[in-house]
């Protein structure tokens, strides 16, 4: 039910800002990229997750309502999510029993911008927020020898992100983005295999768009 509100929420305010005055708007597409950075290892007694790594690329749209002194509108971004990681069964005698798991999303990221000029340069200060869903393509279980259930990813996650970085010669943005998930990724029983699976619902990432 949160989701499906996030989802209408998000496309009303898009609706809103592609309708507000569409004469004076500025529509923009481009294209979007983003690297989440390196997180530390999560543990319990029988699992390790670690070298928990993350891209995205897509297309995106910008719709800016160039208001004085602050530029606000929105961004939408259909974008190609892959997330690896490497998960440990510490169950085993050895605690070498390890795999390489990937799951990959396509999300829809809606974000409220802002954007603020310096002056004479052609650099501008930015910031967003907003929720993102993604939707899982393709998965690969987590399937070690002697658990009695693969574990699988759920199919839907969903989230919010703040970001802020620095747009020049008003095409080139990059920045940085801190990432919260409001959902689990895995549905799994056992508390010492589930926690440190979804333990881990926030991310830092750097990212940088091309707009036209």
């Amino acid at each position: 039910m949160k989701t499906k509100k996030m989802i209408r929420s998000s496309v009303i305010l898009l609706l809103l800002a592609l309708w507000s005055n569409p004469t004076f708007s500025q529509i923009r597409f481009g294209v979007k990229a983003d690297v989440g950075l390196k997180n530390s290892p999560i543990e319990s007694n029988a699992l390790k997750v670690e070298n928990m790594t993350s891209y995205s690329i897509g297309p995106s749209v910008e719709v800016i309502l160039p208001l004085a002194p602050v530029n606000l509108g929105v961004e939408l971004s259909l974008l190609y999510n892959d997330n690896r990681m490497s998960v440990a069964n510490l169950t085993t005698k050895n605690n070498g029993d390890k795999i390489e798991v990937s799951n990959r999303y396509l999300n829809l990221p809606v974000n409220v911008k802002a954007k603020l000029g310096l002056g004479g340069l052609p650099i501008k200060l930015y910031g967003v927020a907003g929720p993102y869903v993604g939707y899982l393509i393709s998965g690969e279980k987590i399937d070690f020898q002697g658990m009695s259930d693969d574990i699988k990813a759920k199919s839907l996650q969903a989230g919010a992100n703040i970001g802020a970085g620095l747009e020049v010669l008003g095409m080139v943005q990059v920045g940085v983005n801190y990432n919260v998930r409001l959902t689990d990724n895995y549905s799994v029983d056992a508390p010492n295999w589930r926690d440190p699976l979804n333990g881990k619902s926030d991310s830092w990432s750097i990212t940088a768009s091309l707009y036209f």
